[in-house]
């Protein structure tokens, strides 16, 4: 089964980007991380495409992502610049984003229909808290 793949927008380019249960942290293309605000966090190692890598720095980045009806919302946090996503259903992969993003988004996805269904629940509602 594929992962969901939806659109981003950052910086005003449309992007695509996979939501990713089975990874904790989320995401984002070096070369498209490069103009956004870099924070230093504690080293980790990461395993991407079969590759371990160490990162010891994030990117602080905003955009709008859509849900499945095309509604948009707005969204930032910290992702982590790599080199390469691969591709998902014959598309670049720009963004990933991982489970704890997910989570505080409320992404519910709806495997039953093809392609799956997205629905972001808390930013749909406007209710995003930081606790």
């Amino acid at each position: 089964m594929s992962r969901p793949l939806v659109e981003v927008e950052i910086e005003g380019k449309k992007l695509n980007a996979v939501l990713d249960t089975g990874s904790r942290r989320s995401y984002i293309k070096s070369e498209i991380a490069e103009q956004f605000p870099a924070v230093t966090v504690h080293p980790f190692e990461a395993k991407l495409g079969g590759e371990t890598l160490k990162l010891e720095e994030g990117r602080v980045v905003s955009g709008i992502v859509k849900d499945s009806l095309g509604s948009a919302y707005r969204f930032g946090d910290i992702l982590f610049p790599v080199k390469y996503l691969g591709e998902e259903n014959g598309r670049e992969v720009h963004v990933l984003f991982g489970a704890i993003i997910l989570e505080d988004w409320g992404t519910v996805i709806d495997e039953s229909i093809t392609p799956p269904q997205v629905d972001y629940s808390i930013l749909r509602k406007g209710e995003l808290l930081e606790l």
